[in-house]
């Protein structure tokens, strides 16, 4: 744990002159005759070496904000012995005497840095210097000078502000805040009843980002909904709880192609000045070939940006921090057919409501984007908008299944430090599409950022992370990512939509050798072998790593299961399998950091596709939030192990119920789908446990489309 320095007290000895009289009166000289002062000054001590300047050493993190005090220490030595300093987060480190003063900054979870001062006795601003090259390695360092005057003159004043890098986070994206309260859901049953909730309360602004828009999803689906009526389920849609409201609401929709990401009714919000209800949308021109490098950043601006009193400060070098992801060339057009068509989205899904509750996560204003966490078969609640009554009470009564299959999707509400980023982020894509005279423009206004929101004692240190293709150009996301893999030591749970990221697998499967213990989970849908552009590069995926270490590769993919009557008078059961539409991306490393948001595990959602990521870094909410996860994958009543690794731990209860769970597929398919019970129970041998079932893949070759690039699958 952090320690702050203690304040080390120098004792100056000061020498005085003095005669002493007879009555012991000091200070005066006594007269021999003839009028001459014959008093002498006797030296009571030894004479101090004159303060000649001041360091004084900031400790940051990279993003210039300062390091709490119980989560850090520097050391500070001179010539290999230790110096006292004093304060915290700026300590101060008095000079004396020349020599090479080394300060060592370190933090949990942050890299260490050791920077070299050279103090050359000067009592000006060329006094110190530093000889470290800490963007080199990837910290944070800036040193200025000034002059202020001391006791015995002017000294030298020179400010060295030190940024340790975060293992985990993003150095590249906005700054991992503390403080944050967040609230994981992971069914859009629970996710949509708590937006609707919020926009229900909102007085000032409701600004939303989407890739997909429709105007009559319904965030509330009660009890009576089979029955409900048009004007009731209508009141419950996205659009009638915003209208609602007196709030101006801002609404980012993608820029698809064919105009298919929104509606009619969304268009006239759009069109019409004055109403409060703001619409503009936002295309993606990633095309053609180009070279991805993530931007460096410069640590002495967020300095400037973050630190009181240094907005102005002038810094002896500034050389810019390279982010950790490689740098490539990528190829759109690399592609069997020569085709020309829009490769790129802005696939971000968040919204902030008065500017104090954010959500961040996967899902859209879309039909498909909601269910429970019991996935059933036949849910009616699962049906589009216009949906008759009566075909609502088909799929209750068994007899149709539902339009839209079982969802898998994951939303976060926060409240905190980080609503503010999130915000920003909206702004910024808002105030491109005015300066770009969108279409709708000339109804909508500048969008403010709130900001200020406070920290919570009991919140979590968080970070808003994003891909922003041109002109943004963040990669936040891949840069949390490839950390995250580098610190693995135990397990990496991955539930996505796709798991096709050349650029992140590879280094999985480099960390995968380096530390022998670590196991992989992933849980992805199957893909179609006949219209799935990324059959290939998910075959590759899949085969490099079971290839690699087939009994630390665990895929997966998750099924619903019941049981109708075909022939009542003969009481024959047939078994009804759902496969779950996996719209999840969510990423979970050694009960210790989580990232979920919009971002699948692909190269595109990592590279040049809009995205928004939250990830988390603490022991305590991520292991209670990989329970929950694990938790709803189980069948009722079996409990989550609150381990990873051996035997009982929760990667081998997700395996032993895979494994039953495919027995019990095969029993099936040997009586061919239904069974014939006269009367009995259905035997356990037909019944799964549990939503995970074992993925089988073939090879590159079985998939109908092959060639397509590693980046546009």
């Amino acid at each position: 744990m952090l320690r702050a320095p203690a304040l080390a007290l120098l004792a100056l000895m000061t020498a005085c002159t003095n005669t002493t009289d007879p009555d012991g009166d000091t200070g005066t000289s006594q007269d021999t005759g003839g009028g001459e002062d014959t008093g002498t000054a006797e030296d009571t001590g030894d004479t101090p070496a004159p303060l000649l300047a001041r360091l004084e050493i900031h400790a940051l993190d990279i993003w210039g904000q300062a390091l709490p005090a119980d989560e850090a220490t520097l050391t500070v030595t001179r010539n290999g012995e230790p110096v006292a300093t004093s304060g915290w987060p700026i300590a101060v480190v008095e000079l004396y005497e020349t020599g090479t003063y080394m300060a060592t900054l370190e933090a949990d979870l942050h890299e260490p840095l050791t920077v070299a001062f050279s103090f050359n006795g000067s009592r000006g601003t060329d006094g110190v210097v530093t000889s470290t090259d800490a963007a080199g390695d990837g910290q944070g360092l800036a040193l200025s000078h000034a002059t202020e005057a001391g006791v015995d003159g002017d000294i030298g004043v020179h400010r060295a502000f030190l940024g340790l890098r975060h293992e985990w986070f993003s150095a590249q994206a906005r700054p991992a805040r503390r403080g944050n309260e967040i609230e994981l859901f992971t069914n859009g049953q629970d996710a949509w009843a708590a937006v609707a909730g919020d926009i229900g309360q909102a007085r000032q602004t409701v600004h939303w980002a989407t890739w997909w828009w429709t105007s009559d999803f319904e965030l509330v689906r009660g009890p009576n909904h089979v029955t409900s009526t048009t004007a009731e389920r209508q009141a419950n849609t996205v659009l009638s709880r915003l209208e609602a409201r007196p709030a101006t609401k801002r609404l980012l929709i993608n820029d698809f192609a064919l105009d298919l990401s929104l509606d009619d009714a969304i268009r006239d919000r759009g069109a019409a000045a004055d109403d409060r209800f703001e619409v503009m949308r936002q295309a993606n021109e990633t095309s053609g070939i180009f070279w991805f490098e993530a931007s460096p950043f410069s640590f002495a601006d967020r300095v400037r940006e973050r630190v009181d009193g240094q907005s102005t400060a002038s810094f002896d070098n500034e050389p810019l921090i390279a982010s950790n992801v490689p740098a490539r060339q990528v190829d759109l057009t690399d592609w069997p057919i020569d085709f020309e068509f829009e490769h790129a989205t802005y696939h971000q899904k968040f919204g902030v409501i008065d500017g104090q509750t954010a959500f961040v996560g996967g899902m859209n204003f879309q039909g498909v984007d909601w269910d429970t966490s019991e996935h059933l078969v036949f849910d009616p609640r699962r049906m589009p908008f216009d949906a008759s009554t009566s075909e609502r009470q088909d799929v209750e009564a068994k007899d149709a299944l539902p339009e839209f299959s079982p969802r898998r999707d994951y939303m976060t509400r926060i409240r905190g430090p980080i609503v503010e980023d999130t915000e920003q982020v909206f702004a910024m894509r808002w105030q491109d599409r005015l300066d770009g005279n969108e279409e709708y423009a000339e109804n909508a206004t500048p969008a403010p950022v709130t900001g200020g929101q406070a920290a919570s004692s009991s919140g979590v240190q968080a970070q808003i992370t994003t891909t922003l293709p041109e002109p943004f150009w963040e990669h936040g996301i891949a840069e949390s990512w490839l950390n995250a893999v580098d610190q693995a030591e135990q397990y990496v749970f991955i539930e996505d939509q796709y798991f096709r990221m050349p650029m992140v697998v590879d280094a999985l499967l480099a960390r995968m050798a380096e530390a022998p213990n670590l196991e992989v989970v992933v849980i992805v849908r199957p893909v179609s072998e006949w219209t799935d552009t990324g059959c290939e590069w998910t075959y590759r995926t899949l085969n490099d790593l079971e290839g690699a270490y087939p009994s630390r590769f665990h895929p997966y993919y998750l099924r619903s299961f019941d049981v109708v009557e075909v022939f009542a008078l003969f009481e024959e059961t047939e078994a009804r399998f759902a496969d779950h539409d996996i719209h999840s991306k969510l990423l979970i490393v050694d009960d210790l950091f989580l990232s979920v948001g919009s971002a699948n595990k692909n190269n595109r959602g990592l590279v040049y596709e809009g995205e928004m990521n939250l990830a988390v870094v603490d022991d305590v909410w991520v292991s209670e939030q990989r329970r929950r996860v694990v938790q709803g994958l189980l069948p009722p009543g079996e409990t989550a192990s609150e381990t990873a690794l051996g035997p009982g731990g929760w990667i081998e209860q997700l395996r032993v119920m895979a494994t039953w769970n495919q027995s019990v597929v095969d029993a099936w398919d040997a009586e061919s789908g239904d069974l014939d019970l006269d009367g009995d129970p259905l035997p356990a041998q037909y019944q799964p446990a549990g939503f995970v079932y074992p993925l089988s893949f073939g090879i590159p070759d079985d998939c109908f489309i092959e060639g397509v690039g590693p980046d546009g699958a």
